[in-house]
């Protein structure tokens, strides 16, 4: 991959400790449920409108979108981007299915409490931690600015734009700010161990052309 490694893997790695030791830090002073409903407090119809959009970024199916585009790039970009999804997808569902199995979201942890639900929004009741669109969001902000041009303005945005995703998820009483930390941990994880196994096994030179390009290269024989 035609990306500067050390530099690239080095800024996202002290990206990770940042978030790591940041939730770690409010962790002892969390009280569960007690930010969530006071940022439910702050409700507003535009708002509610943007953060019920935006949450959208982080479906399972916007990850159609980069891998339709990058078909037409690096077969070792496609590579990456597809490990990387797969390894999202796993954490998320051992952690939900398995690990963290039958944990109430904010909509069944309030259910004896009178709170605003935001217009057109189904909120869901299971399978709280972690939050599995804040987990895509940050896997793709990461993978993008793993495989885009080196330019610290594409950064802030991909990665504001995976915040605003993780924190839609509260303000639509989705999932509690815990569930969103860890879903930012697992995204850029997932990328970077992704990244990791492409530069071991899919640095060779017939990975740095597109599919098509590969297709078309005659047979040596």
């Amino acid at each position: 991959m035609t990306v500067k490694k050390k530099n690239k893997a080095s800024i996202l790695a002290t990206y990770f400790l940042v978030i790591l030791f940041s939730g770690l830090a409010l962790l002892p002073f969390y009280d569960k449920g007690a930010i969530e409903l006071k940022i439910n407090q702050f409700h507003h119809p535009i708002l509610d409108f943007f953060f019920a959009n935006i949450t959208h970024l982080g479906d399972g199916l916007i990850l159609i979108i980069p891998i339709v585009f990058f078909i037409f790039h690096k077969y070792c970009y496609l590579i990456l981007l597809a490990i990387s999804s797969v390894i999202h997808l796993v954490l998320v569902h051992i952690a939900k299915k398995w690990v963290f199995h039958g944990m109430p979201r904010p909509a069944e942890f309030f259910k004896d409490i009178s709170f605003y639900e935001v217009p057109g929004v189904e909120l869901h009741h299971w399978g709280s931690f972690p939050s599995g669109h804040t987990t895509t969001a940050f896997m793709l902000a990461t993978f993008l600015y793993l495989v885009l041009p080196k330019k610290m303005k594409i950064h802030w945005l991909l990665m504001g734009l995976a915040f605003l995703v993780g924190f839609s998820r509260v303000y639509l009483m989705q999932h509690f700010l815990m569930d969103v930390w860890a879903g930012a941990l697992l995204g850029v994880v997932s990328s970077l161990v992704s990244y990791v196994l492409v530069l071991k096994f899919f640095s060779k030179k017939i990975y740095q052309k597109s599919i098509f390009q590969n297709l078309k290269r005659k047979p040596s024989y």
